[in-house]
């Protein structure tokens, strides 16, 4: 996407004038890295495909949100997806889903107490 990435003291720092849509093929489908990838994409100039991109739940809520903000995605919950980049993303109010992980450490909590 044409950013320059350096590890600096130990924290990885990006920094790009502008970044580009690009191909991108996760050798591992990631949660967290197709959804920075997303964000990113939604601002880029051109189209960004992710392929073998996340489809978990909490990828497609993003995609929602992205969407209600004006970004243009399709493929949200596939493991292909498109990212047309747009100039700017607005402002909105969108209610969060549960956290499924959270969720799951409740009831093994429930389920090992006496």
């Amino acid at each position: 996407m044409g950013a320059k990435v350096e590890l600096k003291h130990g924290y990885v720092e990006a920094s790009a004038d502008r970044l580009k849509g690009a191909e991108i093929y996760f050798d591992i489908s990631t949660v967290t890295g197709t959804e920075n990838i997303m964000m990113a994409a939604s601002l880029a100039d051109g189209r960004t495909v992710l392929k073998n991109s996340a489809r978990e739940p909490e990828v497609v809520e993003l995609a929602q949100a992205l969407k209600k903000m004006g970004a243009r995605i399709e493929g949200a919950g596939t493991d292909v997806m498109v990212i047309d980049g747009v100039k700017e993303l607005r402002p909105i109010e969108h209610p969060i889903m549960p956290d499924r992980i959270e969720a799951g450490t409740f009831m093994v909590a429930s389920g090992i107490t006496p």
